[in-house]
């Protein structure tokens, strides 16, 4: 073939082979084409396709809002969002998931934070009144501190605490505890503890631990356990019982001298006949009302058996001396503000 020679080419629409210059081949190539444009609007990201359609998009076209997904920016997320939880120790701009931070708080265990206890002496540790293991309760008579029987009276035995919380067995009637109403702030409350004891709040049933109730803000209100064995004893605000947590001996027995407290009082001197003498002592704890006082024992000496009385934070005693001589005030007391 030469430069000149020609080749037959079928026109469109035509069956006709024809003799074509390369002239006419290139005009028929540069034909405008016009595209099959769209008429419907973008649809929002989907299920990936390759697409089989004929129509295509024009180069200015827009995609709609998706208001389903959240803005790079700020967002607003409503449901339960997710993320991955950071390893312990993370520090850095990582979003903490509720795991991480409850893992952090805990110390990687799955325990609930600890709520406060509204309950003294949910150990057994604290036995002011000395009471005796087996020793039968009359109705409303306490033992251990804070701890009182039921209407029923009650009896319970238990060993010497060697640690922050010592186990009872309650092997008759109920003991119950009356939790100061000025200390609970109303909504639903959470008793639990740990042994074969059943627990009840108020006139509620009751129950193997834990239990929950209503509670009347500012009321007191009653925490009452029946026959077996009882420790760890917690009452919390809330509807989920959390770890019930130690506190150091001071301060469990602060909390419990706000209701019941033992004391000495002594004063010594030198005086004639028939004259009032006294001794007096602060109180380690503010009591929550004016206390009432008993005299305990006394081991004074050149005067009368001394009388008891109270203070803004206080008790004191008067006797009246026997003889002009020296003298000795010394009693111990007890100072009762118990629910």
């Amino acid at each position: 073939m030469t430069a000149t020679d020609k080749l037959p080419l079928a026109r469109s629409a035509s069956t006709t082979a024809y003799a074509a210059t390369m002239a006419e081949i290139a005009s028929y190539a540069n034909t405008a084409y016009v595209p099959n444009y769209s008429a419907a609007s973008p649809i929002m990201d989907g299920t990936a396709a390759p697409g089989v359609a004929a129509a295509v998009s024009r180069g200015d076209h827009i995609h709609p809002s998706d208001l389903t997904r959240a803005p790079l920016a700020s967002p607003i997320f409503t449901g339960t969002p997710a993320a991955p939880t950071a390893t312990a120790g993370t520090n850095s701009t990582q979003i903490a998931t509720t795991a991480y931070v409850l893992n952090a708080v805990t110390g990687g265990t799955a325990a609930a934070i600890p709520g406060a206890n509204c309950a003294d002496n949910g150990g057994f540790t604290v036995n002011q009144r000395t009471y005796v293991s087996g020793t039968a309760l009359a109705a409303g008579a306490y033992g251990h501190d804070r701890w009182k029987a039921g209407a029923g009276g009650a009896t319970y035995t238990f060993t010497a605490p060697a640690g922050p919380s010592n186990s009872i067995t309650i092997t008759a009637g109920t003991l119950q505890q009356i939790v100061e109403g000025e200390a609970l702030a109303g909504s639903t409350y959470t008793l639990s503890w740990t042994g074969t004891a059943q627990g009840r709040i108020g006139a509620g049933s009751y129950a193997a631990s834990p239990v929950s109730g209503s509670v009347t803000v500012g009321a007191d209100t009653a925490i009452e356990f029946n026959t077996g064995t009882l420790s760890r004893v917690k009452f919390e605000i809330g509807s989920v019982a959390t770890p019930w947590v130690v506190l150091s001996p001071q301060q469990q027995l602060a909390a419990c001298q706000r209701f019941y407290q033992v004391g000495q009082l002594l004063g010594n001197g030198y005086g004639v006949a028939s004259v009032t003498v006294s001794a007096s002592s602060l109180l380690p704890v503010l009591m929550r009302a004016t206390p009432t006082v008993a005299l305990g024992s006394n081991f004074s000496t050149g005067v009368n058996t001394p009388t008891l009385g109270t203070v803004v934070g206080g008790v004191f005693a008067n006797a009246l001396t026997t003889a002009t001589a020296g003298y000795s005030v010394n009693c111990t007391f007890t100072a009762s503000a118990d629910l």
